[in-house]
């Protein structure tokens, strides 16, 4: 296993696979999760010819515990020493749920200069309803913070049954993991707001959601689009499909996202 130590002083774990001239894809998963949450993607893009870069957040997976940091601009930091560390030139992002708002605030503080194009999975880009926004948290505002993080651990984030091979592999790679500890993520998560990045990424953007999503509502990608702007960014639906639409549908999900950063994107 490979690890550095971030400037604050937590040792993070990463994953590095696939062919060393191929272009990077970085894989920032969801909050709870660790590295292994992506197998099926980095089988298929490795395949394609990509080299895929997976970490684990501090208090997740592999990297160290911590209540050091616990807040989303820190693990964009994080990001942001890791892609130093290993000297990463230009790179796709992917990220899944609260990955999606680390690789926007990733380019909220430190630009776009590195980044080929984005894919943003299952995550509005505010995410509790407020004024004329709709499109957050289901049945949500700030008053409902603190009950729906307590209630956060118990829902089922997945509505379509997941292969008997990612189970196993998920399970072979399981690490404790403490909501207790790591709740103030998760409350800082949950408050993000980056609408404005959005009009100043300039990249390509791929937008997914789960159409059978326990958290957001399915159509949150048209409202994203028309704040990014890009010609080049698409939204897509997965029909039948939970909140973890790369594991739930990842046949499904590999193609699309092959598709998206082959046209062009370089």
């Amino acid at each position: 296993m490979s690890f550095f130590k971030t400037n604050d002083g937590i040792r993070i774990h990463y994953q590095w696979d696939g062919p060393f001239d191929g272009q990077v894809v970085l894989l920032l998963g969801g909050y709870s999760s660790n590295i292994s949450t992506w197998l099926p993607q980095v089988e298929a893009l490795n395949t394609a010819g990509y080299r895929t870069l997976r970490m684990d957040y501090r208090s997740h997976g592999n990297s160290d515990k911590t209540l050091q940091g616990l807040r989303i601009a820190r693990l964009a930091m994080d990001v942001q020493e890791l892609i130093k560390t290993v000297n990463v030139k230009k790179f796709h992002v992917v990220g899944h749920s609260m990955g999606a708002s680390v690789a926007e605030i990733y380019v909220s503080l430190f630009g776009n200069q590195k980044v080929i194009s984005l894919t943003t999975e299952d995550q509005p880009p505010k995410l509790l309803n407020e004024g004329t926004w709709t499109t957050g948290l289901k049945e949500s505002s700030m008053t409902q913070l603190a009950s729906f993080t307590d209630r956060f651990p118990r829902i089922k984030l997945t509505k379509k049954h997941l292969t008997d091979e990612i189970k196993r592999n998920l399970s072979d790679y399981y690490t404790p993991f403490d909501f207790k500890l790591t709740r103030p993520l998760l409350l800082d998560g949950l408050v993000q707001d980056w609408r404005d990045v959005l009009p100043l990424e300039d990249r390509p953007h791929l937008f997914l959601s789960g159409d059978d999503s326990p958290l957001y509502p399915s159509d949150y990608p048209e409202a994203a689009l028309k704040l990014q702007g890009d010609a080049k960014s698409i939204g897509y639906h997965f029909m039948g499909v939970g909140h973890v639409p790369h594991l739930e549908s990842f046949d499904e999900f590999n193609k699309i996202l092959l598709v998206f950063l082959k046209q062009g994107h370089n």
